[in-house]
């Protein structure tokens, strides 16, 4: 009997739900904590988008299915270059940390002196994968257009756009919105999100010694495929 995509998705999650039970790499600089952080995220999500899904809320999900794109596609990035990604990520929070502490001048924030300034030195000057930080050029360094697609899509729908009102607007009253907005798209239910977390999983397990979970992702994967094939939900 072929499972369904629910158990599919929880065979996956449970491969991380004690953490004590693999080892990370420590030859990686630092790189696997953040691969722990980013991938716990990942799974969380996941968790998040298939309860709303169930809650008849799998529009409003969104958010949460493009954060697990960009931090699937950034796990795989980690592992390829992991030194010149962690330079350019470190470069990137200090960028960030820049506009915070210009949004926040006169604004009567309480931020203790000097802290800012602590945080920017040394300055972080960042490695050739700099340019990777935006996902369109990660999609691209990793062979993924069709992932850029997806991101594009729930993006649209993540800010206040026509897009994000089309899901709920049946007819346009002004002729200058009419026709503008994607109009109601396919819902993105549990082949997405199961797909995403097996994406990020690959990409965590790089990060173990050993790499212990290729054969064990190599079924689930097959299992996936055949759940798709099958309409199996």
């Amino acid at each position: 009997m072929r499972p369904t995509m629910d158990e599919i998705v929880n065979d996956t999650l449970s491969l991380y739900e004690d953490p004590a039970k693999v080892r990370h790499r420590e030859d990686l600089g630092g790189a696997a904590f953040i691969a722990h952080g980013w991938y716990s995220a990942t799974r969380d999500w996941a968790r998040g988008a298939l309860l709303m899904e169930k809650a008849g809320l799998a529009r409003s999900a969104a958010p949460l299915r493009r954060s697990m794109i960009e931090h699937a596609l950034a796990l795989a990035w980690l592992a390829d270059a992991h030194e010149d990604v962690l330079a350019s990520l470190r470069m990137a929070e200090q960028e960030h940390l820049k506009k915070l502490d210009e949004a926040m001048e006169g604004g009567g924030w309480s931020v203790p002196p000097g802290l800012i300034d602590d945080l920017l030195d040394p300055p972080a000057t960042g490695s050739p994968e700099n340019t990777n930080l935006h996902i369109k050029h990660l999609t691209q360094r990793l062979g993924q257009p069709n992932v850029l697609v997806a991101w594009l899509h729930e993006t649209a729908t993540c800010h206040a756009t026509l897009s994000s009102a089309s899901r709920y607007v049946s007819t346009w009253p002004g002729e200058e919105a009419k026709g503008l907005a994607m109009g109601e798209a396919a819902e993105s239910g549990s082949d997405q999100i199961t797909l995403l977390l097996l994406l990020a999983s690959d990409g965590f397990n790089n990060f173990l010694v050993g790499a212990p979970w290729t054969d064990e992702l190599a079924g689930l994967e097959r299992l996936f495929a055949e759940a798709v094939r099958s309409g199996k939900r």
